[in-house]
């Protein structure tokens, strides 16, 4: 019975080992009875499914990420005294903690760091905005080295609240380049990479960056994520011909429907973007004054439930949108286009070309139709 009884510990041990591969032994003397919380850093959209990772929840971890319906991990964690963290991750992935304070007290975040897999003691102190958590793993080592080599490209912000300037994205995708041919399979720059995309947009030297990898490397579902993602904004840049998108079964956008106008101006846009819905009554004002010069006006809308559907309707009628809107419910937009951010606007030729792609700026989009149309 005694040796039943070790070879069903030993069964469970392996079970659980094999669900888990990182253990974080966290302490917060500050925090305890308070909540922390740990994920993925500001994500692009369209991006939020590469930062994936899973935490044993129990009564004192949650899945906020589950609760309030997003694509990208963020767990909240009760303090105690002792915490011990276990989950399994797939590759390495930038996260941070997290403090929500009181009422009109902010958000606080530590600095970036790197989660993989590997046992981990993390002791945070009460001031944790802008902290360095300071974990001796390779991938962390690695990111901390790499980071101060790119230095040189930023100038320093004098705030903690305000992110660093990029002085020259050419010069240092060009150190990138170099450093990616000397560590082919660094998942540290194929996440710099990421990292310049969500926060200073597309840049060709992505994709040539891209292609320095090992082929091994490019095996790695990352890596596949994030150059289908590039790819598809480069097939849809300037010049380029819109694809074929697909709505539902009954609404579609091919190259047929650019064929009767001059041009044709996409609004890309959510009822869930302040700014989009800020920005309508100019595209109505746009529509206004060219619906009689051949210009045809669409709006894309990404919404896909029942009541949002609706509330999007009601934004459109309230503004006297009278134009073809279409709902992106199978995301096929959103994919095709690498659309990353609200509102996004295309201006489209006669032959399903495209003009323009323009990111929240309606004064750029009557400039380049008034320009194209003298």
């Amino acid at each position: 019975m005694k040796k039943l009884h070790y070879v069903l510990l030993i069964l469970i041990s392996n079970f659980i080992y094999s669900q888990n591969n990182f253990e974080i032994d966290l302490s917060s003397d500050p925090y305890i009875n308070d909540s922390l919380m740990l994920g993925a850093p500001m994500t692009r959209k369209g991006f939020g499914d590469l930062y994936t990772f899973k935490i044993q929840t129990n009564k004192n971890i949650s899945d906020f990420a589950k609760k309030v319906k997003i694509d990208y991990s963020i767990y909240y964690f009760k303090i105690h005294k002792k915490n011990i963290i276990c989950g399994f991750i797939e590759y390495p992935q930038p996260v941070a903690f997290g403090y929500i304070g009181k009422k009109g007290e902010g958000v606080y975040n530590t600095k970036i760091f790197f989660l993989e897999k590997g046992k981990y003691k993390i002791d945070l102190p009460q001031n944790i905005h802008n902290l360095e958590v300071n974990i001796d793993s390779p991938t962390n080592k690695e990111y901390r080295a790499l980071q101060k080599s790119l230095d040189q490209f930023y100038i320093k912000s004098k705030s903690p609240h305000q992110r660093d300037s990029l002085i020259n994205m050419d010069k240092k995708q060009e150190f990138l380049g170099e450093y990616i041919r000397k560590n082919p399979n660094s998942y540290v720059a194929l996440w710099e990479i990421v990292n310049d995309y969500t926060f200073e947009d597309y840049h060709p030297a992505y994709l040539k960056n891209l292609n320095l990898f090992s082929t091994k490397f490019k095996q790695q579902k990352l890596y596949k994520g994030v150059e289908t993602r590039l790819k598809a904004e480069q097939s849809t840049s300037i010049g380029q011909k819109i694809p074929d998108i697909y709505f539902d079964k009954q609404n579609k956008l091919t190259s047929e429907s650019f064929k009767k106008y001059k041009l044709t101006f996409i609004d890309y846009w959510s009822t869930t973007c302040a700014p989009c819905i800020k920005s309508m009554p100019e595209i109505v004002k746009l529509y206004n004054e060219y619906k009689g010069q051949n210009v045809n006006f669409i709006t894309i809308t990404d919404e896909q439930k029942p009541n949002r559907i609706e509330v999007a309707k009601n934004i459109l009628k309230k503004n006297n949108a009278n134009w073809i809107n279409f709902f992106d419910v199978n995301k096929d937009f959103q994919k095709k286009v690498n659309a990353t951010s609200y509102p996004l606007h295309f201006i489209i030729d006669e032959n399903g070309k495209i003009i323009a792609r323009i990111s929240n700026n309606i004064e750029e989009a009557r400039t380049v139709i008034k320009e194209y149309l003298q």
